[in-house]
């Protein structure tokens, strides 16, 4: 009796809406997905458009003033919203099977199952250490619509031989060694207002948290209060705000902790920076800020610390365009192939550069 194709489809279907819970020791790449977490907690749907385009007000015109009585008005109107403009990404990963793998395992429900569940875990690990890395690096050029704009994009470091601490990032370091002042469609260099808050540090100590906490309070902006005015998403309450940086500045980071702390538990060797464990990615926190290692900041010129207010550094999907599983399809020319496609459509928006964090690096 021949083989029905379509029959064979079903049977992949039914098996991949049955997965159990996989039981494989994998060889994770990263301690933590911080990116996967985000997108899964913290991610934004958008109906639809061509690309995510929002207005900001950069300045106010001045128009307010005292006066006074029988003083005259001169009622102006301005423009006074500025669009940035964010491009939509798509990140994708397939997995497949030929018709022999099917029949050897067809009469062995447990050894397909295993089979269909290994194939897609590999692939949906591909799919998070692509999401990860790209979170953590600029496009390949100023002209690039094919990566995502990642925390570098947004988040600048000084510029070279610059060492003072201030609304001052500008400069976007693309992957291929180029540079560019427009983001998102606006020139920080010409819109002061769009540049967000950078300094240095030369080694991780007291002066180093001095740094952080004047980057904290300065970047901590909140809308007048008594004056009627609330600006759109200005309120910060019950944000994610996050501190991240490679592995030799946050072990440093946890000594700096441990030397501050007069009750480290003499019996743990480790003190009370614990390694983390489990689901908790912290290595030790800021300002009750979590501070989590990344290890694709490892190696990443100036030995950034970034902190990073998820509500206004905003990851963008399209609404029903996240992690998106075709049916199983059988290939015409290769017409023993049976494969599922999985996609996402997303990028990361920010809506307020002053707000959105910071960076603090050692000098370039």
């Amino acid at each position: 009796m021949g083989v029905d194709f379509d029959q064979l489809a079903d049977v992949l279907k039914t098996t991949l809406d049955d997965l159990p819970k996989g039981q494989y020791e994998v060889m994770w790449d990263q301690q933590w997905y911080e990116f996967c977490s985000i997108y899964n907690q913290e991610r934004r749907k958008v109906d639809g458009g061509k690309a995510i385009i929002r207005n900001v007000v950069l300045d106010e015109t001045g128009a307010a003033d005292y006066r006074k009585p029988f003083d005259t008005d001169s009622p102006t109107v301005e423009n006074i919203h500025q669009q940035i403009t964010v491009p939509w990404t798509q990140v994708g990963t397939n997995y497949s099977w030929d018709l022999a793998e099917i029949l050897m395992n067809k009469n062995s429900p447990k050894g397909f199952i295993d089979l269909v569940e290994s194939r897609k875990m590999e692939r949906l690990w591909g799919f998070a250490n692509r999401l990860e890395e790209r979170g953590w690096k600029t496009p390949t050029s100023a002209t690039d619509t094919k990566y995502p704009y990642g925390v570098p994009y947004y988040l600048n470091m000084l510029n070279a031989s610059g060492t003072a601490a201030g609304f001052s990032g500008e400069t976007i370091r693309y992957q291929d060694g180029t540079t560019g002042t427009v983001c998102a469609g606006l020139d920080a260099h010409t819109n002061a207002k769009w540049k967000n808050y950078a300094a240095t540090y030369t080694k991780v100590d007291n002066g180093l948290l001095k740094t952080m906490r004047r980057a904290a309070m300065l970047t901590n902006f909140r809308p007048p209060v008594g004056v009627g005015l609330r600006a759109p998403g200005s309120d910060r309450m019950g944000s994610v705000v996050r501190i991240y940086c490679g592995q030799d500045v946050a072990v440093e980071l946890q000594t700096l902790a441990d030397s501050r702390d007069d009750n480290t538990a003499p019996q743990d060797l480790a003190g009370k920076m614990l390694v983390p464990s489990e689901d908790v990615a912290n290595v030790c926190f800021f300002s009750r800020r979590p501070v989590i290692y990344v290890s694709y900041l490892n190696d990443a010129t100036g030995s950034p610390i970034y902190c990073v207010d998820w509500s206004k550094l905003i990851p963008v999907t399209l609404d029903g365009g996240w992690m998106i599983e075709s049916k199983v399809h059988n290939h015409g020319l290769q017409h023993t192939t049976f494969t599922v496609y999985m996609d996402a459509y997303h990028n990361n928006l920010c809506v307020n550069r002053r707000t959105a964090g910071w960076v603090i690096h050692t000098p370039l």
